[in-house]
């Protein structure tokens, strides 16, 4: 006779066996099991083919412990009685049937495993069913490995049998913790370091934590350059633990516009029109980011914008950013606009910057007969901003969260003037169901001042703002702008949306150089419908919107379509 006793550290299998007798037969030198129930004279149930004896003792094995998770601790199956040279039977012996658990040292046990067991629903706190035993155990395992033990072992001792329930003791018993020894790198050598300690807090030294580690590797899949190609995998060695990352390297570097040439009708030189954004990033496996955007439309306004970061210089959680912005409109002003600043980031979530800024413009009106609301004025600023910023692994829309708080003081030389800018923007893309979206971005600033110059102003409208609007028309000392898209995703590379858009500005300049009257409040809005696809040239997008105000009334020659096809290099 083979009797299988107790056996609570295995993973037990969901099913439940009625007594009865196993017949196990052969065709072919096939053997096949077949479940014989003794109070429905031995119909034939089911039928289980195996390939050698070895199959046969497992499948054996396995039912003995169903029938243990089920409460019939001490079942057993006969030892395989050989009727013929293919033809085997064994018999099932259940016993009195185990409904409860009781744990006599509960009281002993550590608070986090009480808590965590807790969740079980236990009849009464040191009470179980019988078929909780093995989430019970489970629980407790997955505990201590997640505080760094993944080798604990869980046992039941002292047991005994008093009617329908088991009294016993827990007995949990410790290895050495470990802690992460050695990160092995596969597939992208070359990957900055840097990321995996301040980005996915990955680094040597860390408790070993089997669920924290897969969310922080899969934290990697968040970044515009690289990617995880299979899940992490841990080698225990006796006196080291070493965690083995596969990555590879995604091209992140990205492209959007087109370039033409005019003349210029007054002087006959040639004008570069058209618009750049450029955006390169980790290059030179630094992790570093360089934006570069161009735009001209010849007639009325050009723009040069270039922005860098260096992220986690020095090995630290610290980067370097810096930016010039170079706005000119034609016979009317031109402005230039340096800023460098240092970013703390507290976690891939979540920095703070604190810069520097300064700003010189200039008037461009050459008719002495008008006077122009533009002025000469050169304006120093000291600016802090806090971002948090939830990344996800889309390409259609790598963010899903973003919140900007901004906020400056400083001091303009024209007319010693102190003034101070102050903003929120936030960005929440709200997913309904694996299709359907909803994307809000509301964008406000303040900038307050003594008094106002038309070329200090805030420079709104285009598709980065509000869209239906001439890029750059609107200027204001005030303003909140409310976009929202309703998203519907085709598939994974094509989705449509709407386009509505609500604005508030004030501008408190003004209307000319000599008069009193301030420009005063306004309320726009726009509606229209987008489109976007992701191609193998890059991702295309289509925008067409309608802007009104209470000055401009509803026209369809007023439409804006914008275009662009962001090529990934």
């Amino acid at each position: 006779m083979i009797k299988y006793k107790i056996c609570f550290l295995s993973y037990l299998i969901a099913a439940l066996l009625m007594g009865g007798s196993v017949g196990i037969y052969s065709q072919e030198n096939t053997p096949t099991l077949y479940l014989i129930a003794s109070d429905i004279s031995k119909k034939k149930i089911d039928t289980l083919t195996f390939n050698n004896y070895n199959e046969i003792e497992l499948h054996i094995n396995e039912a003995t412990l169903q029938t243990h998770q089920n409460g019939f601790l001490s079942s057993y199956f006969s030892s395989p009685k050989k009727i013929n040279d293919s033809t085997f039977t064994s018999d099932l012996v259940k016993n009195k049937k185990t409904t409860f658990i009781r744990i006599n040292n509960w009281n002993k046990l550590p608070k986090n495993i009480q808590k965590k067991t807790s969740l079980l629903k236990a009849k009464k706190k040191n009470l179980f069913k019988i078929e909780q035993v093995a989430a019970l155990m489970t629980t407790i395992n997955q505990e201590y490995s997640n505080n760094g033990d993944p080798f604990s072992s869980v046992q039941f001792k002292n047991l005994k049998q008093k009617k329908d329930t088991l009294f016993a003791d827990l007995n949990i018993i410790g290895k050495q913790k470990r802690t992460i020894d050695s990160l092995v790198i596969k597939g992208y050598p070359k990957f900055p370091l840097s990321f995996l300690k301040y980005y996915s807090n990955l680094q040597k030294g860390i408790l070993f934590n089997r669920k924290k580690v897969r969310t922080q590797t899969e934290l990697l899949n968040s970044l515009p350059f690289a990617s995880n190609t299979r899940a992490a995998e841990v080698l225990f060695n006796p006196e080291q633990t070493v965690l083995y990352l596969y990555l590879q390297k995604k091209t992140a570097n990205n492209f959007d516009g087109f370039l033409g040439f005019s003349t210029e009708e007054e002087s006959g030189s040639l004008v570069l029109d058209g618009y750049i954004n450029l955006n390169l990033i980790n290059n030179l496996n630094f992790g570093e980011e360089i934006a570069l955007t161009y735009k001209s439309d010849s007639e009325e306004q050009q723009l040069f914008k270039l922005n860098t970061k260096l992220p986690y210089i020095f090995n630290l959680p610290l980067s370097l950013e810096a930016g010039l912005e170079i706005f000119r409109q034609k016979d009317q002003f031109s402005s230039t606009e340096q800023k460098i600043g240092f970013s703390y980031a507290f976690s891939q979530k979540l920095e703070t910057l604190i810069g520097y800024k300064k700003i010189e413009s200039a008037d461009l009106n050459e008719n002495e007969n008008l006077v122009s609301i533009n002025q000469n004025f050169d304006a120093t600023f000291a600016n802090s901003e806090t971002r948090y910023t939830i990344r996800q692994a889309s390409s259609l829309f790598p963010y899903k969260t973003q919140l900007i708080f901004n906020g400056e003081i400083g001091n303009r030389k024209q007319g010693d003037v102190n003034q101070f800018k102050i903003g929120l923007s936030i960005q929440q893309i709200f997913k309904l169901n694996q299709r359907n979206s909803i994307y809000i971005a509301n964008n406000a600033q303040l900038f307050q001042s003594n008094n106002y110059l038309a070329n200090e102003l805030y420079r709104l409208g285009g598709i980065l703002s509000i869209r239906g609007f001439e890029e750059n028309s609107l200027r204001a000392s005030l303003f909140n702008v409310l976009n929202t898209e309703y998203r519907f995703q085709l598939n994974k590379t094509i989705y449509i949306h709407s386009i509505i858009d609500f604005a508030f500005i004030d501008n408190q300049s003004f209307r000319t150089a000599n008069a009193i009257e301030k420009v005063g409040s306004e309320n726009l809005s726009s509606f229209g419908v987008g489109f976007g696809m992701l191609t193998k040239a890059g991702l295309f997008k289509l925008n067409y919107a309608n802007g009104r105000s209470s000055s401009i009334p509803f026209e369809f020659s007023n439409s804006k379509i914008h275009i662009s096809l962001t090529a990934f290099f």
